[in-house]
This record gives structure tokens, C-alpha cells and sequence, in this order.
């Protein structure tokens, strides 16, 4: 599925739901509609969450120009489910219970009480190492929890009326069913309808937001499962001058800011822990594909040996397709997606600090040294020579044959760039002792 989906908190990196084959992106902030659109060109695009308050929320104009370049949009549960009731007449297309609720201004099932702000699905939550964790609960997951509840006996209606009134009364980061109750207990609601709607809690309780993405992501595969063909706009979109100013900076952004960078660099200069890193950012991106291999051959004895059973044979064909999205998936990815997810992971892990730490010292070191030789001015045969330093000193292995690809696979810019970044460690690694001292710093023979 040729897809860009923004989720955070309501589909954390770990759920199941993410087995969906389209690029997996955090919470869309204002410009990642854009930078998706220009960078991905997908066929469709998902949100379900988004920032807001501290970070500049999702522009309604940047998702307005995705459609008019003829994206599809989707929205539910959050952030999504707020834009799409209100982009709906511009052809945004909202799915599930709480877009409805926005869009007609009560949310069903109930109540009658007006439906519209913005607190009902906002959430605090963890930052991308934490997978998102939520640290509150969704006041519309509160009202649709404590309905049910009402409907099941548990809760009288007037009781469920005074816990919403309770529940919306507290600032959103501090919405949760510990707080609620607490204070329900200081207001001196009924006692044993607290007890029993904390007992019935853990089973009972609603996750409507998850629900509604979980729609979203259904109808999204249905709809492009069809082949429909690029979204056609309903309006003239406007070039306006601070259209195109905020376009222009949102285009030209830095992906990364410097101490990112450094860390990055020197991240990639340990070969393996990047290919891993790499390797899991992917399974992050995309979801893995299951089994089957990609190789022709076998897909065509596997199907040979299902030659008597056409639902198989089918079945397998389909599954044989979708890896094939997958690969395409992620062959079509840019680096700065993967390394946006490589810098979580290791923030994650700790990896960060101690290689900021690293980056921190050696540029220090580097730019004491006034008497190092430009990298640019290095003869064939001494950059042959430097190469020949780290990948066996260093990385303790040959040489590779297609040194074009392997600077691309570890996130490389040029070979330039390649030449500068292990011309760096080499002084390093002379000036903290790591290596003895060799002639090559101030333009001899690389090597010991």
C-alpha cells in the first residue's frame, strides 16, 4: 500500500496494527504533510495523531496542497479526526466514530452534550524512545468508557453525568482514571458505584481513538485496493505569498540540527551497529513482510507445490505481492526517515549520550590542530591508502568491491563526505592514543 501514515500514541510503535504494509511516520507537526508529500510521493495519506500546544500543529493548507497534488487523506481518532471535520468540504476524508462527533457536534451514544473541543483527544505522551507512551487518557475515551458502563448497569445515568462533568473539569495531562476516581470519591458520589465501575474498569474500559485508527487503516486499504486514481480537488488552491514563504522554509528545512549530525557521523563509522540500527528503523518504517522469499524461483515451486490447491496457490500470490510493496516500500524510503527513527532508538538505548560525548572530544581535538592537511588536496593513492586504514584497522574487514553502494547503505552523502568523516577518526584516534602515532596526520603514508 503506497501510504504515509502519522500515529504516535493512539498506535505506539509496538501494536499489532502496524503490520500494515505503508510508511509508518511520527505525529504529524506543522510542514510533515508537505515534506511527506515531496519527499514520498505517496498515493494516500493517514493521520491519526498530531502535536499541538508546545510543537506548531499540521497546517490545514499544506493539507489541503496534498490533495490538490492529488493525494488522498485520511483522518480519525485525533488530530486527524479534528482536520478531517473540518477539511471534509475540500474532499479530506474522515473515518469512525470521532470524526463523526466533530463533524456533527455530538458524539453518539453519548449524551447530548456539544461535541467540539479540541481537549476531548488530546493526550500527553512520551517522547519517540518511549514509543510514544501515553500518560493520560483521552477525554473521549473517558465519555465513551463510562456510557458503556452506564448501559451495563454499573453506573446509574446520574452518576455517569457527574464523572464526565469530574473528568472534564481536569486539565487533559492530568486525565486518568485514578485522578477521576479520586476525586469522585472527595465529591461523595455513591461509593459502591465507584467500587463496581472500578472493578468492571479493566475489562470494560473503552479505547475508542485505537478503534477509530484501526477503521481509518481498513478503509484505507480497501479504498486503494480499488486503484482509484489521484485525488481530484475541489477548489483553486491559492499560491499566496506567505503560502509560499512557509512552503519555501518548510522545503529547506534542516533535517537534522548539528549535535544530530556529529552523533549520526559517528554512528556510521561503526559499520555494523548502523546496519542493524538500519535494519530495525526499516522493520519501524514498514512492517516486515513475512516468509515468503523474493526469489522467483522459489515463489514458483512453492506455487508448483500447491498446483491441486487454488486457494493457496492464491493466497500466496497475494502474500508474494505484498512483500513485493514492502520492497519497494523500503527502497523508496529517504535516509532522513530512517535516521530520524536511528536517533530514537538510540536515545532509547543510551547509545546517544556516550557518541555525543565522543563527537564533543574529537572535535575538540580536531580543532586544535592547525598543521592538518585539507582531505580535498589527498592524491589518489593516499586516499586508496586511507580507506585501506579503516576498513581494516577499524572495521577489521575487506575493502568492498562496490564501495559506491556501501557508502549508501551507511548513509553517506558522497565520498567526499566518506573521506572527511574517516580522515577525522584517524586523527582522533592518533591524538587520544587509540593508535600509534603515524606519518599520514600531517600528509605522509596512512597506516601505522
Amino acid at each position: 500500500m503506497n501510504a504515509c501514515i502519522f500515529a504516535g500514541p493512539t498506535l505506539p510503535p509496538r501494536d499489532e496494527a502496524r503490520a500494515l504494509a505503508a510508511i509508518w511516520l511520527p505525529p504529524a507537526k506543522h510542514g510533515d504533510v508537505c515534506r511527506a508529500v515531496s519527499l514520498l510521493r505517496p498515493q494516500a495519506i493517514g493521520i491519526v495523531d498530531g502535536y499541538f500546544q508546545w510543537t506548531p500543529s499540521v497546517w490545514h493548507k499544506e493539507i489541503l496542497w496534498a490533495i490538490h497534488q492529488g493525494v488522498h487523506v485520511f483522518g480519525a481518532a485525533s488530530m486527524g479526526a479534528l482536520r478531517a471535520a473540518e477539511l471534509a468540504p475540500f474532499g479530506m476524508r474522515g473515518v469512525g466514530r470521532i470524526f463523526n462527533a466533530y463533524r456533527d457536534g455530538v458524539l453518539a451514544d453519548c449524551g447530548d452534550e456539544t461535541f467540539e473541543d479540541d481537549d476531548e483527544v488530546a493526550v500527553i505522551h512520551g517522547p519517540p524512545e518511549s514509543g510514544y507512551i501515553a500518560a493520560s487518557e483521552a477525554m473521549v475515551d473517558i465519555r465513551c468508557t463510562l456510557a458503556d458502563a452506564e448501559r451495563a448497569g454499573v453506573i446509574t445515568a446520574v452518576t455517569c453525568t457527574q464523572l464526565v462533568a469530574i473528568a472534564k473539569a481536569l486539565y487533559f495531562p492530568e486525565r486518568n482514571y485514578e485522578s477521576l476516581l479520586a476525586r469522585a470519591r472527595a465529591a461523595a458520589l455513591p461509593g459502591e458505584q465507584l467500587a463496581a465501575f472500578q472493578a468492571w474498569l479493566p475489562a470494560g474500559r473503552v479505547k475508542q481513538k485505537r478503534a477509530d485508527a484501526l477503521l481509518m487503516l481498513e478503509t484505507m486499504r480497501s479504498f486503494l485496493a480499488q486503484g482509484p486514481g489521484p485525488a481530484a480537488s475541489r477548489f483553486t488552491f491559492e499560491h499566496t505569498t506567505l503560502w509560499e514563504r512557509a512552503f519555501s522554509g518548510i522545503q529547506s528545512a534542516t533535517v537534522h540540527d548539528a549535535e544530530e549530525t556529529r552523533v549520526l557521523e559517528e554512528l556510521r563509522l561503526e559499520s555494523s551497529r548502523w546496519s542493524d540500527l538500519q535494519r530495525e528503523a526499516l522493520r519501524s518504517v514498514v512492517a516486515p513482510a513475512g516468509e515468503i522469499s523474493h526469489a522467483p524461483e522459489e515463489l514458483a515451486r512453492r506455487v508448483a507445490d500447491l498446483h491441486e490447491q487454488p486457494t493457496a496457490i492464491e493466497d500466496a500470490l497475494a502474500e508474494a505481492a505484498r512483500m513485493e510493496t514492502v520492497r519497494r516500500l523500503r527502497e523508496n524510503i529517504p535516509m532522513t526517515i530512517i535516521e530520524h527513527h536511528i536517533l530514537a532508538r538510540i536515545r532509547e538505548s543510551g547509545e546517544f549520550e556516550h557518541l555525543r560525548a565522543r563527537a564533543d572530544d574529537k572535535c575538540a581535538r580536531i580543532a586544535s590542530r592547525q598543521d592538518l592537511p585539507d582531505v580535498g588536496d589527498f592524491s589518489d593513492l593516499k586516499l586508496l591508502e586511507l580507506r585501506d586504514w579503516y576498513f581494516s584497522k577499524v572495521l577489521g574487514e575487506d575493502m568492498p568491491d562496490d564501495l559506491d553502494q556501501w557508502l549508501q547503505s551507511a548513509g553517506f552523502a558522497n565520498l567526499a563526505s566518506f573521506h572527511n568523516a574517516i580522515f577525522a577518526e584517524f586523527v582522533y584516534r592518533q591524538m587520544a592514543g587509540a593508535e600509534p602515532p603515524a606519518r599520514a596526520v600531517t600528509g605522509g603514508r596512512v597506516g601505522a
